[in-house]
C-alpha cells in the first residue's frame, strides 16, 4: 500500500512505484473510476477504456438495462455537468 497526501490544490503526488508500475510518465492523462464507494485509478487508455466498458456491460446487463435507458441516463448527466458547470462560470 502506498500513501501520498492531498495538497491545499486537491493535488495529489502518485507514488514512484506506482508511476513505474502503471508506466505512468509526465503528460499521460489517468482515470479516476468510483465503484461500490471506492476509487479505483489507472493510467486512460485505450486498454483501460475498453475494460471500462465491459464491466459497464456486465453490470447493466446484470440489473437487465436497456440500451435506451442507459442512453436516457447519460443525456441526464450530461446536462447535470453542464449545467453545473454554466454555475461555476458565472460571475457572482
Amino acid at each position: 500500500m502506498e500513501v501520498s497526501r492531498v495538497s491545499t490544490k486537491g493535488q495529489v503526488v502518485i507514488p514512484k512505484s506506482i508511476r513505474e508500475k502503471l508506466q505512468i510518465r509526465e503528460g499521460d492523462k489517468v482515470a479516476f473510476i468510483e465503484e461500490d464507494g471506492k476509487i479505483l485509478f489507472t493510467k486512460a487508455s485505450l486498454k483501460a477504456f475498453r475494460e471500462l466498458a465491459d464491466e459497464l456491460s456486465r453490470v447493466t446487463e446484470e440489473k437487465g438495462c436497456t440500451e435506451e435507458e442507459i442512453m436516457q441516463s447519460i443525456k441526464e448527466v450530461r446536462k447535470e455537468l453542464l449545467d453545473e458547470r454554466k454555475s461555476i462560470s458565472r460571475p457572482r
